[in-house]
């Protein structure tokens, strides 16, 4: 009983790092409507860029200004990528294939620039607090708790920025209707600028957070975009609420299975119950936009 309690707790650690790292997929889709599948390698990019601001810091201080140039960096390049990129194939015909395909090739050109500037080998994150807490039969590390806490704090912060600022509200806005947004007034391509700029931080983010628990190679990207589609499917495309559900309940479902029939089964459990909530509710368990 003691193991299967600290799996379920082990599960809702690693479900609320999916989670962030979904957030940035669900949010480019529930706005703009264009999925990207380079959204792995946009995390994997996001952790290499605050990894090595983390080995040029002399000290603490050094590397949260470091890592905090890094996920700018990361923001302008969300805006540089919808402005010179998907801007110009969305005023195309048959934009939805066309941006898919050219999200897929961007991913597998940066996975191959990230190759040769960091090579393959595994890199990974020091161990910022160490220690464990032990309540009753739970026992977790302190820096778990302090990435589950950084989580959520994260999508607080993103609620209020959707409920309360007005870049937030036009996102909302647009997601529910493109013309209903023109009419009032709301620029369309500047919200999807933003949007993507938004989204390319949050998910450099959770690259980051999912570095600290993982290791962290070039191709590891591939895998968190396998794991973030189904997430996204799963809650319901476009609704972060859904992302964040769906992560949390899958993340507990690959603790369980792990613990019990090996890692071997995750997958196919995961993709099980993907195809079966498909089945029954294709909108996913939560369907809706933002």
């Amino acid at each position: 009983m003691d193991s299967f309690i600290n799996a379920v707790v082990s599960g809702m650690i690693s479900g609320s790092l999916y989670a962030a790292m979904a957030l940035g997929l669900t949010i480019i889709y529930g706005v703009s409507r264009v999925f990207n599948f380079g959204h792995g390698i946009v995390a994997v990019m996001g952790a290499y860029l605050v990894w090595t601001a983390l080995n040029a810091a002399g000290s603490t201080a050094w590397f949260i200004f470091g890592a905090l140039i890094a996920l700018a960096a990361m923001y302008g390049f969300g805006l540089l990528v919808y402005r010179f990129t998907i801007n110009p194939l969305l005023k195309k015909p048959n934009w939805e294939i066309s941006t898919v395909l050219f999200m897929l090739g961007g991913g597998i050109l940066l996975e191959n620039l990230l190759l040769q500037a960091y090579g393959p080998r595994v890199k990974s994150y020091p161990e910022f607090l160490k220690g464990t807490l032990q309540f009753g039969p739970i026992q977790v590390s302190y820096q778990e708790i302090t990435l589950f806490v950084v989580v959520i704090l994260a999508i607080i912060g993103l609620n209020l920025f959707f409920k309360y600022t007005y870049t937030g509200q036009a996102m909302r806005s647009v997601a529910q209707s493109i013309p209903g947004a023109k009419v009032v007034g709301i620029h369309i391509d500047g919200i999807f600028g933003l949007t993507f700029g938004l989204a390319f931080l949050v998910t450099g983010f959770s690259g980051v957070l999912l570095s600290t628990k993982y290791f962290l190679t070039p191709h590891i990207g591939w895998e968190w975009m396998i794991k973030g589609f189904v997430i996204v499917a799963f809650g319901g495309l476009g609704s972060t609420n859904g992302a964040i559900f769906a992560a949390l309940i899958l993340g507990i479902v690959e603790a369980i299975a792990t613990l019990y029939l090996g890692a071997i089964w995750v997958w196919p459990i995961w993709f099980a119950m993907f195809l079966v909530v498909l089945l029954i509710r294709p909108q996913g368990i939560l369907g809706g936009r933002v």
